[in-house]
């Protein structure tokens, strides 16, 4: 029997106006908007009601009215019969199963996740780059209690996450310095490092050690260490990444204790991703 189960998909993501090839004769703004309103309901988490769903998915109430309603007739969006507020349906669901059915990475990667796992006791998660994020893809939980819940689906900025450097210090430097440059670099914690110079050590660290680590800078109490999968061609397609809370382990134990598992657990996963 095993011994965990990876989280169940509740993805969060933030709403965001389509903006790549926006300008294109062959770009629907009909399907852009859908989607827009699809992620405001997505990110809110709960019921909304048309007028604060126009807000939320920055877009005019009638435009959301057509939306709603054909997403509504479509099945994709339930309607509260009293309260008219809008919610994803089951339906939605089929989507995500498909993608995570159909990922061969997950398919390959989630034994030796399950292993790690159980050796360490720790959450154990495999990440994909999208865009400027790292989203968690498969996710096993820490035996233990844990201060920060993030779920399949979830995402988070690659500039301060373990997993997103571990997948930057895989890409030419100039490529991946350019991504940096050209996103936003918010602070999460006091610790975290968002200007360039700095970033770019980060990423030079994790090409010579082989890992990238993470010590509270996305979150309060959370380290975290991360190193790349790749394809056959030595491109990164992943990262494998172990978080544990910092009042539980000290940073020198992570180091000691932790790493080497991580780096044994990439070898295992990036072999069998080689003959593919």
């Amino acid at each position: 029997m095993s011994h965990a189960r990876p989280i169940a998909a509740a993805p969060a993501r933030k709403t965001r106006k389509a903006n790549v090839g926006h300008d294109s004769p062959l770009f629907m703004a009909s399907v852009a908007k859908s989607f827009q309103v699809l992620e405001a309901l997505n990110a809110a988490g709960r019921a909304v009601a048309l007028t604060e769903l126009a807000a939320l998915a920055q877009l005019d109430r009638s435009a959301v009215q057509r939306v709603t309603h054909t997403l509504h007739a479509l099945g994709y969006l339930r309607q509260h019969p009293l309260t008219r507020a809008f919610t994803l349906s089951g339906r939605m669901l089929a989507f995500g199963h498909t993608v995570l059915a159909t990922n061969r990475l997950r398919e390959k990667a989630s034994p030796h996740l399950e292993a790690l796992n159980r050796k360490t006791g720790e959450t154990v998660n495999l990440t994909e780059m999208e865009g400027p994020d790292i989203v968690y893809v498969v996710r096993f939980p820490s035996l233990h209690a844990v201060s920060v819940n993030l779920h399949v689906g979830s995402r988070l900025p690659a500039y301060c996450s373990a997993a997103g450097r571990a997948i930057l210090s895989k890409l030419d430097e100039a490529e991946a310095m350019a991504m940096l440059a050209a996103i936003k670099r918010t602070p999460m914690t006091k610790r975290t490092v968002t200007d360039l110079p700095g970033l770019r050590a980060a990423l030079a660290r994790a090409r010579e050690l082989g890992y990238a680590l993470n010590d509270q800078e996305a979150f309060v109490g959370d380290i975290s260490i991360a190193a790349a999968l790749t394809n056959r061609s030595g491109e990164p397609i992943g990262a494998v990444n172990i978080a544990v809370p910092s009042p539980r382990w000290e940073l020198e134990e992570v180091l000691r204790r932790l790493v080497p598992q991580l780096l044994k657990t990439a070898r295992e996963i990036n072999r069998e991703l080689a003959e593919l």
